[in-house]
């Protein structure tokens, strides 16, 4: 039983009941002769502290325990010991002196006691072969009388039962060190029960002070902070005596409420075996608990069964997912070479353009998954097919996962850049190299994440949203406009070159990479989908299949009253006939 758990009211009758037992059975009874009389001496525990103990009457060496001089044949016998190294000893005599200087009683402990050190235990240490004849042939010298003196001084201080100091007989064998207990035993005479109990009653008296100094301390602090003290060295101020008070409210406050919380917590983890948790309980990942018992179900059956993520090599993790990436996009850029985009009759939505309707459609995709979120009979099948699972892939998620959000924040800030930068993207690639751009560049993102997550055995990450894809358009698109300017509200006048914007976004997500456990966000898929924009847009300028634009530097208005007019070649006029984003003159049919 650990002592320092004792509580307060408990550790009266305990300390009661240590001093009886103590002064039952370590009563020491022996005759001696003083003065020529026989007498008998008798040392019992003291009812005092340790610190506040009367001096004897006699000097701590009684006449009982006066040096004397033992001479012996054979050795003791010790349990074990086997009969080859009595036999080779027998012819040895035993010489063992008891000096006056062996210390015998807790009272005369020196305050540089360490039970790692020990205690003499004799005159002198022992030689070789009277280890031997202790320990058995083989014994070494100094680890002997190293492990007799730490034997000697616990039995001096109580400790020999005390499982603190366990770790500095550790390297003795088991047998040794009763070899060694049983020596002493017979050479030293100590009273190790009155030992015990004398070290037993000083650690519930330090227990006691300690209490007692707690106890102070806290009423200290307590009137501190009831008190308004007034500053000693400026005199009594109002002001002093005003800041004072509302400093003592307001930790009050502090205390009431975290009483308070403490208690709430209480309560939700006396209602986690039963009822459920309260609407302010809290799990431990720090969000709110779920109430509601149909929903808890739920988010139950939706989560996963497994306890670690399966045993497989990086290659068997890789290369599915690869494959069915590498084989979606074969076959939309296939079709992407065939189709053509359907004329204005055959539209359901004949006055949106056809840049609009694609990409509107794509984020009402994305909000819709975001509803879908907040729809608990959802979660199960969201939770499969919905998010990118480093330990568990499913080569689908790589596709899929580009239109899942679950924050409001995430949603915007993919969604915004795709409807401006891919509105411009879409007039001057088309739909279905857009849409094969936009879905390749998502999906490259996250298989750029498996192969960088897998090979760092970060097996326990998953990730969702439209970033890679995003930031991989609007790459593509800087890319195809790194030597054209870009001006907003007419400034300035040449523009900003297109690959300034591009080198702007590759520094923001390098100067994140390496933090991504602390920012919580998917470096490795943004500069994936970043690099698959681009090398995208540059394989779509080389096989010519990108809508013709004119030769020379544009300027591309973005915020400006001359917006609505497109890019125009550097050195051409206003009053020129405005060109489109898609390089037609206006007045011409759209498909």
């Amino acid at each position: 039983m650990n002592l320092f758990a004792i509580s307060h009211a408990q550790r009266a009758p305990l300390k009661e009941v240590a001093r009886q037992v103590a002064a039952m059975t370590a009563r020491v009874r022996t005759t001696t002769v003083h003065n020529g009389q026989p007498r008998a001496g008798a040392r019992c525990l003291s009812g005092k502290p340790a610190y506040a103990r009367p001096p004897t009457a006699f000097p701590p060496q009684a006449a009982w325990q006066r040096p004397r001089l033992r001479f012996r044949e054979n050795p003791p016998r010790l349990p074990g010991s086997s009969s080859s190294s009595s036999s080779s000893s027998s012819s040895s005599r035993w010489i063992f002196s008891s000096s006056s200087n062996v210390i015998r009683n807790y009272e005369n402990l020196p305050k540089d006691y360490r039970d790692q050190v020990g205690l003499p235990f004799g005159a002198e240490d022992l030689s070789r072969e009277e280890i031997e004849d202790v320990f058995g042939p083989g014994a070494a010298e100094a680890a002997g009388n190293h492990l007799l003196r730490i034997l000697h001084g616990r039995r001096v201080a109580g400790t020999l039962d005390d499982p603190a100091f366990a770790a500095h007989t550790a390297q003795y064998p088991a047998d040794m060190v009763a070899r060694g207990l049983a020596f002493l035993r017979q050479t030293v005479a100590v009273n190790e029960v009155l030992n015990a109990g004398l070290r037993a009653e000083d650690e519930l008296n330090q227990m006691d002070r300690e209490m007692q100094a707690r106890e102070a301390g806290q009423e200290a602090r307590i009137g501190q902070d009831a008190v308004a003290k007034p500053d000693p060295v400026y005199g009594r101020s109002s002001l002093d005596q005003i800041r004072a008070r509302n400093v003592a409210k307001q930790r009050a406050l502090d205390k009431a409420a975290e009483e308070e919380r403490l208690a709430r917590e209480g309560e939700a983890e006396q209602g986690a075996g039963g009822a459920a948790a309260g609407p302010l309980a809290r799990r431990e990942d720090g969000t709110r608990a779920i109430a509601n018992p149909q929903v808890a179900k739920y988010y139950q059956d939706a989560q996963s069964e497994l306890q670690a993520p399966p045993d497989m090599k990086a290659w068997q993790r890789i290369l599915p997912s690869a494959t069915v990436v590498a084989l979606a996009l074969g076959f939309l850029a296939a079709v992407a070479m065939v189709y053509e985009d359907p004329l204005p009759r055959y539209r359901l939505l004949r006055h949106v353009s056809m840049a609009h309707a694609t990409v509107g459609t794509l984020v009402a995709l994305n909000a819709l998954v975001f509803l879908g979120w907040r729809v608990p009979p959802l979660w199960s099948f969201f939770n499969r097919y919905m998010i990118f699972v480093v330990a568990t892939v499913k080569p689908v998620t790589l596709f899929t996962a580009m239109f899942s959000h679950t924050k409001l924040s995430h949603v915007l800030v993919n969604m915004v850049p795709l409807w401006f930068v891919g509105t411009a993207l879409h007039q001057e690639l088309g739909r279905a190299d857009f849409l094969a751009l936009y879905l390749g560049c998502g999906a490259a993102g996250f298989l750029g994440s498996l192969v960088t997550y897998t090979l760092r055995g970060w097996l326990t990450v998953t990730s969702l949203g439209a970033s890679g894809a995003t930031l991989g358009l609007c790459s593509a698109y800087f890319w195809e406009h790194r030597n054209d300017g870009f001006r907003i509200l007419g400034l300035p006048e040449g523009g900003v070159h297109g690959i300034v914007f591009l080198a702007m976004m590759a520094a923001l997500q390098m100067a994140a990479l390496g933090r991504t456990v602390k920012l919580k966000v998917d470096i490795a898929s943004h500069l994936s989908g970043m690099g698959a924009g681009i090398l995208g847009m540059e394989m779509l300028r080389r096989t010519a299949r990108r809508r013709g634009r004119g030769a020379g530097k544009e300027v591309i208005e973005i915020w400006g009253e001359n917006a609505a007019a497109g890019p125009r070649r550097a050195g051409e006029a206003a009053a020129v006939k405005l060109v489109s984003p898609a390089g037609r003159a206006e007045g011409m049919p759209q498909r």
